[in-house]
């Protein structure tokens, strides 16, 4: 018996004529890993809410077709009957925590399913363990980072040992390591304990090569299913942007063979020469706004302690660190957002910031009011408020929302409409923390290029990103962050590939920084070995 099948699967939000699922027909074996893969608002979200009948007993709607997860079909079982056999990690950790202390949170599922009370306190210290979060047991929920909160919520969902896990972009707010810790976590138990995992992810270059299949969606329905090499020759040929970021350096210089992993791709490359690395990117323009000497407590935290750093017109910095690090307070504080305990904030005042949480910038009841929101508070007059928005709504590829409700929209739609409310209000300094959560790859690519178009027109750019194959593509600079202090602001890019830390496959591979200086490495390469 299938551990979750997807029978002739079509189904509609409410209020919706376009269908999420479209005639899904899909076996999951017992023990396979399946990755799912597919641009923002493909149902990719949806496929996994289904699987754990929260489509349609909790968002409503129509559904036709069976899914039914280990034996017990979704129609006749409702989600509370459903979480003893398959547990779902959702795209919005936020949305997961219910409890005020991080150990009452992971003990909670456990409790809801009867577990036996007197191995609670274990089992929940030993998820939290796995998790990598054990040193946050005693934290109040509503001081975590993005990026903790994400492990509780895994810690949560692995304390109460299902047969079927669900994981939805487990790593969107993940730094490089814990994102990797993560990732071989799942695979241990995938492997180790026979677990079965279905995890949709965008960021695919940890976990491609280790999955038994790879789903691809398109428009509701799965275009390719198949084995991982099979699959990234099927999105060589039309969305190479899905693959790992080598494989796209590799497909992007016309090579034939893909690699999924560094290791492959460095056993490829042979005796085909680098390209020599660029110089440093020179910097030292007046910051648009500098944040000098900063200490910050937040609850029993020291977020800053002593943080300086600079936002230069007419550049994009990235601003990495792993979770805790303090991002989002430097952030915060650069925007004026926050009142510092000690230090000070210098420059312009016309700051924007979009949060980690799009839902925090979601007030009106439609797209296009959302957008002209900011307009209409600062007395933009209606004709240019109109123009406006519709320019913004097309930026951002949402005009064919513009009616919708904001909260109907996909975790990546309402992520991009959180940074068309800001782009809109037309800000020296743009602050972006955790862009790309629920982005897929051409989203990605579009908000780098957003970036760089920004940052011409003399707007300082700042990406508050764990995801450091996305920083690599669109940042000129690079600020780091440690335990509350700046170890290096604004730093040249190029650093990016030497990295330990802060290093993405395409440099861990080809010592390049991005997939483009990859792929002309690559060709010429190519070309000097045929001559």
């Amino acid at each position: 018996m299938a551990a979750l099948s997807f029978m002739h699967v079509r189904y509609a939000y409410p209020g919706m004529s376009q269908p999420a699922l479209d005639g899904v027909t899909l076996d999951v074996e017992p023990g396979e890993l399946v990755l799912v893969v597919g641009e923002s608002g493909c149902g990719k979200s949806t496929l996994l809410r289904a699987a754990l009948g929260l489509v349609p007993h909790f968002h409503g709607g129509e559904l036709a077709g069976r899914v039914v997860v280990d034996g017990l079909d979704t129609r006749d079982h409702r989600p509370g009957e459903l979480a003893r056999h398959a547990g779902l990690v959702f795209q919005d950790p936020e949305s997961q925590l219910v409890a005020q202390r991080v150990r009452h949170e992971v003990a909670f599922g456990l409790e809801s399913i009867a577990h036996p009370p007197d191995t609670i306190a274990a089992r929940a210290q030993e998820a939290l363990m796995a998790a990598g979060a054990s040193h946050l047991t005693e934290r109040d929920t509503g001081t975590l980072s993005g990026g903790e909160g994400q492990r509780i919520a895994i810690a949560s969902v692995l304390a109460m040992g299902q047969p079927l896990l669900l994981l939805d972009e487990p790593t969107s707010q993940l730094d490089p390591v814990a994102a990797e810790e993560l990732l071989a976590l799942v695979t241990r138990i995938n492997r180790d304990r026979g677990v079965t995992v279905v995890l949709a992810e965008h960021r695919t270059g940890r976990l491609f090569a280790e999955a038994d299949r790879v789903v691809v969606m398109d428009a509701g329905r799965i275009a390719f299913d198949g084995t991982p090499p099979a699959a990234a020759r099927h999105l060589a040929g039309g969305g190479r942007w899905m693959l790992p970021p080598v494989a796209q350096a590799f497909a992007a210089a016309g090579r034939e063979e893909l690699p999924l992993t560094v290791r492959d791709a460095r056993r490829m490359l042979g005796d085909v020469p680098p390209a020599s690395q660029p110089p440093p990117e020179a910097h030292g323009t007046r910051p648009v706004v500098s944040v000098e000497k900063a200490h910050l407590r937040r609850g029993d935290t020291e977020a800053l302690r002593g943080a300086s750093a600079g936002f230069d017109p007419g550049t994009v910095t990235a601003v990495l660190g792993e979770n805790g690090a303090g991002k989002s307070s430097l952030a915060l504080a650069a925007a004026r957002l926050i009142e510092l305990d000690r230090g000070r904030v210098r420059g312009s005042t016309r700051a924007g910031y979009v949060s980690q949480n799009p839902s925090h910038h979601l007030l009106r009841e439609t797209v296009e009011d959302e957008v002209a929101y900011g307009l209409e508070r600062s007395g933009v007059a209606a004709p240019e408020r109109a123009a406006r928005t519709t320019a913004e709504l097309d930026r951002f590829g949402l005009a064919a929302f513009a009616g919708r409700h904001p909260r109907d929209l996909s975790s990546g739609e309402r992520q991009r409409l959180a940074v068309a409310t800001v782009t809109v209000m037309r800000p020296e300094l743009l602050l972006l923390d955790e862009p790309t959560r629920g982005m897929d790859g051409l989203r990605k690519l579009a908000l780098g290029e957003l970036a760089t178009a920004l940052a011409s027109e003399g707007t300082a750019v700042a990406l508050i990103t764990h995801d450091i194959d996305f920083a690599a593509e669109a940042a000129q600079a690079v600020t780091t962050m440690a335990h509350g202090r700046v170890l290096a602001d604004r730093a040249p890019r190029s650093g990016l590939a030497g990295g330990l830390f802060f290093a993405g496959q395409v440099a861990l591979a080809t010592g390049h920084v991005s997939v483009a200086e990859a792929a002309e490495a690559l060709r010429a390469g190519t070309e000097a070995t045929r001559v």
